[in-house]
C-alpha cells in the first residue's frame, strides 16, 4: 500500500463515513474536539521514530547505516519486534485487555496513515486480527507527517510521554526523546510541558543524555543505545556527582582537585558501569557485598560528594592511590580491547553477519570477566583505607581491626613462607608497633 493509496482511503473515510466518536485534544495551541474513525489496519503504517522504541531503532540504523521504512514489510516486521520486546509483560497485559474489552483508548494517525500515537496497540490488534477482522480507532489528523513534523511531534510526545503515559517505557527512551525534541528547536520549557515535567528536570535529562553519549563514544559504541539497558541509575548518580565538582567549586572535597581529576573520576566510573551491568553474578559477590547485583550502590563510594563517604572527597592520598592503581591495572586490559583480539573490528571480522548489539554484549561480558577482580580489589582496598582514615582519632578501633586482620592470616599457607613480600611486611609491622610502644612509654613518663 503506497502513500497515495493511504491518503485516498483516509480522505474518503473522513469525508464519507460516519465517525465512531470524538476525542478532545490540545492541538495547534488550541483545545479541539476531533473525530474518531474505525480504520482498516492495512491502510496504516508504524511510526518508526515513536518514543517507545527509539533506542532500538537508532541502534539498528547505526549498525546497518540504513533508515527504516515502515511501508516496507521487512522493516514493519522489525518495528513490530522492537515494539513487542520493548516491554513484553505490559504488551501481554494490553493484548489480553484488547481481546476482552476491545480498544478503549483512541490513537492518532496522520492523513497518510502514519500512526502517531498507538503503535503498540496497532501491533497487538494485528496479532488478534489474525483470527478476526479488527479496526484501529483513531483520530485522523488533517495533515501528513512531513507537512507539519514539529506540531505532530508535540502531539505525539504529549500523549506518549506525558506524566501518566510514560510509566511503562524503557528508561533510556525519555532521554532520547528530549534529545530529539531539542533537535527540533523546542525549548526546555516546551519539552517539559509536553512530558509533564518541570523545566529543571528536562535540563537534567539532557545532561544525563550527554553523559550517556560520551560513555558510548569512549567505548566506540556511539549510537548503539541498546547497550545502555538498565544503566540509568548509575548515570543519574554520576551525573549528579560530576555537576557538584564542576568548576572545582565543591566544598565537599578535603583537597584542591583539578578539572583533570574530575575527568579521571568520570572515566573510572565508565569502567565500573561497563563492569557492573555486564558481569555474571556470583555467590562470592554477595558475600563480599561488592556489586552483588545490578542494583548495588557500592559504586557510590567512589565519587559521592561526602568527605566521610567518598574516596574522591575524603583524602587526596587515598584517591591518588586508588586512581593510580586503577589505571595501572585496567589500561593494559583496555588496550587489548581497543586494539587486540577483543576489539570491535576484530569481533566483526570473526563474526560476519552477526547483530552488532549481540557482539557488543558479548564483548562487554568479556570485559567484565577480565576487569572484575581488579576493580573489586582496588575498591575494597580504598574503602578500607577510607574507613581507617575516618577513624584516625580512634586508635583502639584501628588496632583491634589490625589485630583481627593479622589473626586471620593462615600461617600454614605456602605463600606465607615463600613470598619475600610477606617477611618484608612483617618487619615493617614489627617496626611500627615498636615505635607505638615507645611513644606510649614517653607519654607516660611525661
Amino acid at each position: 500500500m503506497n502513500k497515495e493509496q493511504r491518503i485516498a482511503y483516509l480522505t474518503k473515510l473522513v469525508t464519507e463515513k460516519q465517525p465512531y466518536g470524538s476525542k478532545e485534544v490540545w492541538y495547534k495551541n488550541d483545545r479541539r474536539k476531533l473525530l474518531v474513525f474505525e480504520i482498516d489496519l492495512q491502510y496504516l503504517i508504524y511510526n518508526a521514530y515513536n518514543g517507545r522504541i527509539a533506542s532500538f531503532v537508532k541502534s539498528h540504523e547505526k549498525q546497518t547505516g540504513k533508515k527504516l521504512d515502515a511501508s516496507k514489510d521487512d522493516d514493519a516486521k522489525l518495528i513490530e519486534e522492537f515494539l513487542w520486546n520493548s516491554n513484553i509483560p505490559s504488551n501481554k497485559e494490553t493484548k489480553k485487555s484488547l481481546e476482552e474489552k476491545k480498544q478503549l483508548e483512541y490513537g492518532f494517525v496522520t492523513r497518510d496513515g502514519v500512526v502517531i500515537d498507538g503503535n503498540r496497540r496497532v501491533m497487538l490488534i494485528k496479532q488478534l486480527a489474525k483470527e478476526q477482522p479488527l479496526y484501529f480507532l483513531a483520530v485522523v489528523l488533517d495533515e501528513t507527517l512531513d507537512q507539519n513534523p514539529k506540531e505532530i511531534m508535540r502531539l505525539e510526545t504529549t500523549y506518549q510521554m506525558g506524566e501518566d503515559a510514560k510509566v511503562d517505557y524503557n528508561a533510556i527512551e525519555k532521554y532520547l526523546k528530549c534529545k530529539d525534541l531539542q533537535s527540533y528547536d523546542f525549548s526546555d520549557e516546551e519539552i517539559g510541558k509536553m512530558m509533564g515535567e518541570p523545566e529543571a528536570t528536562i535540563k537534567e535529562y539532557l545532561s544525563i543524555m550527554d553523559l550517556m553519549d560520551d560513555y558510548l563514544a569512549k567505548l566506540g559504541y556511539s549510537g548503539i543505545y541498546t547497550r545502555l539497558d538498565k544503566t540509568e541509575g548509575a548515570f543519574v548518580d554520576v551525573n549528579g556527582y560530576l555537576k557538584k565538582y564542576k568548576g572545582r567549586s565543591s566544598g565537599m572535597a578535603s583537597w584542591h582537585y583539578s578539572d583533570t581529576d574530575v575527568e579521571e573520576l568520570k572515566l573510572i566510573y565508565y569502567d565500573y558501569i561497563q563492569f557492573m551491568y555486564n558481569k555474571r553474578k556470583r555467590r562470592d559477590d554477595e558475600e563480599e557485598g561488592i556489586f552483588g547485583s545490578e542494583d548495588s550502590k557500592d559504586y557510590r563510594v567512589i565519587g559521592k560528594p561526602s568527605k566521610k563517604e567518598s574516596i574522591f572527597c575524603g583524602n587526596e592520598k587515598i584517591w591518588a592511590a586508588f586512581k593510580d592503581n586503577h589505571f595501572k591495572r585496567i589500561d593494559p586490559i583496555r588496550d587489548e580491547f581497543e586494539r587486540g583480539s577483543c576489539s570491535i573490528e576484530n569481533l566483526r571480522k570473526e563474526n560476519p553477519g552477526h547483530d552488532l548489539n549481540t557482539l557488543l554484549k558479548k564483548r562487554d561480558e568479556m570485559w567484565a570477566e577480565k576487569v572484575g577482580s581488579a576493580l573489586k580489589e582496588n575498591l575494597g582496598t580504598a574503602r578500607y583505607s577510607l574507613q581507617n582514615f575516618n577513624n584516625q582519632n580512634e586508635p583502639e578501633i584501628l588496632l583491634r581491626r589490625a589485630l583481627n586482620t593479622l589473626e586471620s592470616i593462615d600461617t600454614k599457607a605456602r605463600s606465607f613462607h615463600e613470598k619475600p613480600e610477606v617477611e618484608k611486611l612483617i618487619s615493617e609491622i614489627n617496626k611500627l608497633t615498636w615505635e607505638f610502644k615507645q611513644l606510649i612509654k614517653q607519654n607516660r613518663r611525661g
